[in-house]
């Protein structure tokens, strides 16, 4: 994944991006989710309608300006919107944007996660690799690490054209509605945020319950000290 960018709510957020990719010589993008912007900086491909932002060539350069309001507060994903979107977004080209209300103190322990897969065509390798962040099988995905007493924010999106879920062994957190869950749905482009006060101990598996997807490599590791 790429960088994640932080933003408060009244925040003007500024991306210069550069297509540095020199193997496959595709025209690519930053298109972002949650905030507010012009035309002109959407980074969508759209064919005879495409502005500047929505292909850029190897080489070249485009700064994207983006608006943090009110109604974005969230996290949020962006990824390459260009004409080979959909390979390019496997390859890893997203990452997530995260804002707050202005001055809202940030979790002692915040993590996001993408849930993804990679197809033969991207890696070469003859069978579908089921991805946290690009990596997969516990030990390779990334390691959770929080202690007891902490706030922990795991914010979990899809990236991939799959509805998967999200699991953590001994623990349980509210959503959205205030319900009590510990195997939330995520689906394309979406994000759920597992939030708490960490007060269980151990080493823990965190993984998708979609078991095909979980034995291809779909799992990791949350190890919490007392």
């Amino acid at each position: 994944p790429g960088p994640t960018l932080y933003a408060e709510v009244g925040d003007v957020i500024v991306c210069h991006f550069r297509n540095a990719e020199r193997r496959l010589r595709q025209a690519v993008t930053v298109h972002p989710h949650g905030v507010r912007y012009n035309p002109e900086y959407d980074g969508a491909y759209l064919g005879d309608f495409t502005r500047a932002g929505g292909f850029v060539e190897p080489e070249e350069e485009f700064t994207y300006v983006w608006e943090a309001t009110p109604d974005s507060v969230g996290v949020w994903p962006y990824h390459d919107h260009g004409p080979n979107h959909m390979l390019n977004t496997f390859r890893g080209l997203f990452g997530a944007v995260v804002i707050r209300e202005r001055g809202a103190p940030a979790p002692d322990v915040e993590r996001i996660l993408f849930l993804h897969n990679m197809p033969p065509q991207v890696t070469g390798i003859p069978r579908l690799l089921h991805c946290i962040n690009g990596r997969s099988f516990a030990g390779n995905t990334p390691t959770i690490r929080a202690r007891v007493g902490q706030r922990v924010a795991i914010h979990v999106m899809g990236m991939d054209s799959n509805f998967h879920t999200f699991h953590i062994h001994g623990h349980r957190w509210r959503d959205a509605a205030g319900a009590f869950v510990d195997c939330p749905t995520v689906g394309p482009n979406e994000t759920i945020t597992a939030s708490f006060v960490e007060d269980n101990p151990g080493r823990w598996l965190y993984h998708c319950h979609v078991f095909s997807h979980q034995d291809a490599g779909m799992a990791g590791w949350y190890v919490v000290e007392p």
